[in-house]
């Protein structure tokens, strides 16, 4: 009887294997010197098959820094669904969203096996970036690895919370696993930061493009928990969307930032705040840099806000859940050959999109090579140039009588003034 249930259960084994599509590897645990093969971005003759709902997975075996392996059809044979989700150090949505993960290993661990794969870099400093083949400036400033071992450093870096509170808003509870020198995951399941809810057969049940982001730069947003209550038939709590937005926000600094910051030349000197919606009520925040005063146009800033913007683009906007909070930060990124003292200056304006309440302005300075002072007046060395003139729903209007005005001039600051009639 003991030989029959030895080889029932090995049967069983090779069956469900057999289940999921070959292997794309890795085999073996690499050698921190294995260098890590050629990077061709998406875009540059490198497409990839996207994988969909309903699609069956590829099995594969990856390691983590102390070489602990995982393979899918171990963890599908053990009666568990998997929830992946892949990203780098350098993708500020995979960052962000790692609360998410957190959350439903919190709940759901002995249902849904959750981990991460640790990927290409998404952002990497000084080379393209795998997607779309442009460089960006991207924080934190790590380099795309070159070998498996560099991989490793910066997933070490990821899970000892190097940057918690500010590029790492949480520590990461799940396991990490690393994607081969060939970079075997990206080449056949793509990032950053999609994920995929497969259900015991191996069968992809659900897809995100963006791990459950209701912000996505492009696609659809996505609700893991509504994806998790249709998998497992039960009500997690978290199923909700955003219909109405006559709710409102507020914006506030957060305690181990400033924006106010200081830097050596050369650096990204970052200011990190937060969105919190103080409402009953979903609330759409338009956001727009209305000043961007750089010492020289090798300097460059930027804004984040669920991803990072190219230092390009003055505006976006955000959705936020009743209750929720959503960072957001401002980068500056230095020239190393100007040695200052230096500042640059960068206004953004929140706007509340249902018109229900006045735009909350902030200036954030990036300053570096010597002391700078807080004092607003200090900046009014030349006379100001008026730059438009808003109303207090933040529409650009010609000055009127009678009308409470916002004026903002060129060196980002701004009066209230009324003219009586």
């Amino acid at each position: 009887m003991k030989n029959a249930c030895v080889f029932a259960l090995i049967f069983f084994s090779l069956n469900f294997k057999s289940q999921l599509l070959p292997s794309i590897g890795i085999g073996s645990l690499p050698n921190d010197s294995d260098s890590i093969c050629a990077i061709v971005p998406r875009s540059q003759g490198n497409p990839w098959a996207p994988i969909s709902v309903g699609d069956t997975m590829a099995d594969f075996t990856l390691y983590d820094i102390n070489g602990t392996p995982v393979t899918l059809s171990n963890v599908l044979s053990l009666g568990k669904n998997a929830l992946i989700v892949s990203g780098s150090y350098t993708c500020p949505i995979f960052r962000n969203h790692m609360s998410d993960l957190n959350a439903v290993a919190s709940q759901f661990g002995n249902q849904i096996e959750c981990f991460v794969i640790y990927t290409v870099e998404a952002h990497p400093t000084g080379s393209p970036m795998p997607s779309s083949g442009s460089i960006n400036p991207t924080n934190p400033p790590y380099y795309q690895p070159q070998t498996y071992g560099e991989r490793k450093a910066i997933v070490s870096d990821l899970i000892n919370g190097v940057g918690v509170g500010q590029y790492v808003p949480v520590t990461v509870n799940v396991p990490i696993y690393i994607d081969g020198p060939c970079n075997e995951w990206w080449q056949y399941y793509d990032s950053p930061n999609n994920a995929y809810l497969v259900d015991t057969n191996g069968i992809v049940f659900s897809y995100h493009e963006w791990f459950n982001n209701s912000n996505p730069p492009f696609g659809a947003p996505t609700n893991i928990w509504c994806d998790i209550d249709s998998l497992l038939g039960v009500n997690s709590g978290g199923c909700s969307s955003v219909s109405s937005f006559n709710g409102t926000f507020d914006f506030q600094i957060k305690s181990n930032s400033s924006n106010s910051m200081g830097g050596n030349p050369g650096d990204v000197i970052d200011c990190f705040g937060e969105l919190i919606n103080t409402s009953n009520d979903g609330v759409k925040v338009n956001i727009e840099r209305v000043f961007n005063d750089l010492p020289n146009q090798t300097w460059e800033s930027s804004m984040c806000v669920t991803f990072c913007l190219p230092s390009n683009q003055d505006t976006t906007s955000v959705i936020i859940a009743a209750g929720d909070t959503v960072d957001f930060s401002v980068h500056f990124f230095t020239d190393a050959n100007m040695p200052g003292p230096d500042t640059g200056r960068v206004r953004i304006r929140f706007l509340n999109d249902n018109g229900n309440q006045q735009p909350i302005m902030k200036m954030f300075r990036g300053h570096t090579g010597g002391a700078m002072s807080l004092n607003e007046g200090a900046f009014e060395i030349k006379k100001r140039k008026l730059l438009k003139v808003f109303d207090i729903m933040g529409k650009e209007i010609n000055p009127k009588p009678n009308v409470v005005l916002f004026y903002l001039y060129d060196d980002g600051s701004i009066e209230k003034k009324v003219w009586i009639e």
